[in-house]
């Protein structure tokens, strides 16, 4: 008997622990959004003689977005573009902003103008499996994010019955099998009451029959971003004492040429470990770069800060200061010759990590 109760035990865990997040009732697909964002027009009109003013919001399209997902929604991916100047004058051809990138409880966010990387917890799944038996249970993670909304009428956007959730005075949700369609937010007043749409999200293209290209999942700046991150202090002195195959390093006279997206290993003047990457060489020859400075016992004596140095510029990286005044503390010197060089000063060795110039990567 004691035996067959652990059996139950175990296949109740085992299957609790396999079961996905799966928040879609549709395998995989992709949906065209549009952002649109809201003008304020005023003026006057006459009505049978009578004058009097009016004010209107009127809705552009500000952002277009484009969302992927496989295994249900177990697995997401994002790009957002920007289309419109602020009022909605249309841009020239559009501007890649942003990808955000869902798995197991990560959320990854990439800057497309910075060129950063930040990684935040997946809310919604987390929320999910904490309240694992009301999600199983109610079969919607609508109703799980949003304890006590209900469905309460549909719309059809695109030909699919979408229902319609109030999630509360700032904002309305159209889902289909759990795919969101439109999200509604509302500007208030301050007792709460609803006054007019403030942003607004809205399918106007949806694709579930054609596969998705396995690829997407797997964007290039997240693998670039790992890599980054996988050298801690041990790992860089590991590499800096193993024959220099992977490595190219600096000249003391000649630099060495650096180009977006690289990524360095460094020894300071006081023989701190370090690693930075190259985040932007901008039109005005200014080098921003993320950087970890690492001391001897392994702690980070630097954040993963951004730096910002100007053409001709002179670095101490231990205190972050440019143009230091004794030149016995210099590390680099950022300077545009005929080429884009990071000059050694008085530091041990700057080496560049070759794969890191990878088109893949």
């Amino acid at each position: 008997m004691k035996l067959s109760i652990q059996f139950i035990l175990l296949i109740f865990t085992v299957s609790t622990q396999a079961q996905d997040f799966k928040p879609y009732a549709v395998k995989s697909g992709k949906i065209v959004y549009e952002n649109l964002r809201y003008s304020t027009v005023s003026g006057f009109s006459t009505v049978n003689g009578v004058e009097s003013g009016y004010s209107r919001q009127v809705p552009y399209v500000a952002e277009q977005v484009i969302y992927y997902w496989d295994q249900f929604g177990d697995i997401a991916f994002e790009e957002t573009y920007s289309v419109s100047t602020f009022g909605g004058k249309p841009l020239p051809e559009k501007v890649k902003t942003a990808e955000r990138f869902w798995i197991d409880e990560h959320r990854y966010y990439f800057d497309a103008r910075e060129n950063t990387v930040s990684d935040n917890s997946y809310e919604l799944r987390i929320n999910c499996r904490e309240n694992f038996q009301y999600y199983q249970i109610i079969g919607s993670w609508i109703e799980t994010q949003y304890m006590g909304a209900e469905k309460s009428g549909a719309k059809e956007i695109l030909g699919k019955k979408a229902d319609y959730y109030k999630i509360d005075t700032d904002q309305d949700l159209y889902a289909w099998k759990g795919l969101v369609l439109k999200e509604e937010d509302f500007a208030t007043t301050k007792k709460g009451e609803r006054l007019y749409p403030d942003r607004t999200k809205i399918a106007v293209e949806i694709d579930t029959l054609s596969t998705i290209d396995a690829a997407v999942f797997n964007p290039v700046w997240l693998k670039r971003e790992l890599i980054y991150q996988s050298f801690d202090r041990n790992k860089i002195d590991e590499i800096l004492d193993a024959p220099h195959e992977l490595l190219e390093q600096a000249d003391n006279v000649e630099g060495i040429e650096i180009k977006k997206n690289d990524i360095l290993l460094f020894v300071t003047t006081d023989y701190h470990l370090g690693k930075m990457q190259v985040l932007n060489i901008d039109e005005s020859n200014r080098l921003s770069i993320k950087y970890i400075l690492y001391e001897q016992t392994n702690e980070v004596s630097a954040s993963n800060d951004k730096l910002i140095l100007d053409d001709g510029a002179l670095l101490d990286i231990n205190t972050e200061t440019i143009h230091a005044t004794d030149p016995k503390t210099l590390d680099f010197k950022w300077q545009i010759t005929e080429k884009a060089n990071l000059f050694p000063q008085n530091n041990i060795g700057i080496y560049l990590l070759k794969s890191s110039r990878n088109k893949d990567f």
